[in-house]
């Protein structure tokens, strides 16, 4: 009795081992067929930060088997890049890498000690520059930074400000922008183009940002020229050119 329970178990685990052996090999024939070797690298939800930019920090190249393709490993190089926040990566069969990326904004630039610094939500620099470059983002003028470098953080209590209003006005907001002046706090100035917004202090966030928005809706349909605007209060003035 003994002997043929003895030889009923040693057939299972014959069986078990022999089919874990065909799928091993099964996982071996896929790690080396050619079919799945990675072709194509599909990237989305990236504005400021290039195809071949993202391609490099992931530290995939074309030709590789997409088995051996480390998702996880892919995802962490993204996100030590300060200009992403989020990623999310996946292999697509027989032969893509889909990349999702979520990045960390520019706001606004700043003059720094050796050139010009892009800021992002928090205060945070995303970018340095020797020389002012062309960004869809405002100039933060009437202070300066110094001593900062691409991954610290702006404290600044007045720069802080600002940051938090362009983030809650929103990129269509931000875009109509062109300089914020701070030189006085308690009587800052934003720029629309040539047209001066003249919004006092900024503590009153969600009232300056819904200001700032009918002036800049205004602006757009206009077709009088503007010497500039009184948006300290909540009935804003507009004062025409002579």
């Amino acid at each position: 009795m003994d002997g043929k329970k003895h030889k009923m178990i040693s057939q299972g685990a014959v069986a078990t081992i022999l089919a874990g052996l065909v799928v091993i090999l099964g996982i071996l024939a896929c790690a080396l067929s050619p079919i799945f070797v990675l072709k194509t690298v599909n990237i989305q939800g990236n504005r400021f930060v290039q195809d071949e930019d993202i391609i490099r920090i992931a530290g995939v190249r074309l030709g590789e088997n997409l088995f051996q393709l480390q998702t996880d490993e892919i995802k962490r190089n993204l996100t030590k890049d300060l200009r992403i926040e989020q990623a999310v990566v996946q292999r697509s069969f027989p032969s893509q890498l889909d990349i999702s990326i979520s990045e960390r904004v520019p706001l606004a630039i700043i003059k720094c000690d050796y050139g010009y610094l892009e800021l992002g939500r928090g205060g945070i620099v995303l970018d340095a520059h020797r020389t002012l470059r062309d960004m869809p983002v405002p100039m933060v003028s009437g202070t300066g930074v110094a001593d900062l470098f691409v991954g610290d953080v702006v404290e600044d209590e007045q720069v802080g400000k600002v940051l938090k209003f362009l983030d809650a006005a929103g990129e269509n907001i931000v875009k109509s922008l062109s300089e914020i002046d701070i030189t006085n706090p308690e009587d800052v100035m934003v720029y629309a183009g040539s047209v001066q917004i003249r919004l006092g202090s900024l503590n009153g966030l969600e009232n300056k940002v819904d200001v700032t928005r009918s002036v800049i809706s205004e602006l757009q349909q206009t077709k009088h020229p503007i010497a500039y605007v009184d948006a300290r209060f909540d009935v804003y003035s507009v004062r025409l050119r002579q």
